[in-house]
């Protein structure tokens, strides 16, 4: 889904339609939405994580190597194709004490991602980075949003649709040692 897509499923949402079935904008409404969709995102992301990795080409005499900048917390650590816990993670740099001798070549990060922040000057076509029932959750807590400061109308309908929705995500993690195998190893972060 994209932003431009969140926003029309809030103004149907909101019955921001002229009789003729037109959007009517609402400048107050459409100053908010990007906020809106950024948190409502970065919710969703701590739900229903985002897995990411980075490949690591280990070298000779380094030990410490740069982290992404979207990282939220490591998932899991493989060395040349081997899960492994012989790491330290530092802010923004893994580092691998014993590869100083150069007999390995690679490690892949598997990590748990930030989405990128939503601003106004957010492209429409602008692709949401949670999966796509993740990203259906979102125009109900946006519009529950936009409702809040309302007195007269009730947000809470949407607001619990959004809960109702994201509690209904898949959350499991994938398993695997990556070959399609079994998880030889369980590591607890």
């Amino acid at each position: 889904m994209t932003l431009g897509d969140g926003i029309r499923k809030v103004y149907m949402l909101l019955d921001e339609y002229s009789s003729g079935g037109v959007v009517t904008v609402d400048p107050d409404i459409e100053k908010k939405m990007a906020d809106f969709f950024d948190v409502a995102q970065k919710d969703v992301a701590g739900y229903k994580r985002i897995i990411k990795e980075q490949t690591i080409p280990l070298e000779s005499g380094t030990s410490e190597y740069p982290l992404p900048n979207d990282l939220s917390k490591i998932f899991r650590v493989w060395v040349d194709g081997e899960l492994t816990n012989r790491y330290v993670q530092k802010p923004g740099v893994i580092s691998f004490p014993d590869t100083g001798s150069g007999t390995h070549s690679t490690a892949t990060v598997e990590y748990f991602a930030v989405p990128a922040t939503i601003t106004q000057s957010t492209p429409e076509d602008y692709v949401f980075e949670v999966c796509e029932e993740a990203a259906n959750c979102m125009p109900f807590f946006v519009a529950a949003q936009n409702l809040m400061p309302d007195l007269v109308v009730d947000y809470s309908a949407f607001l619990q649709q959004y809960y109702q929705m994201r509690g209904a995500l898949d959350v499991t993690l994938p398993e695997g040692d990556g070959s399609g195998g079994a998880l030889r190893q369980t590591l607890f972060l």
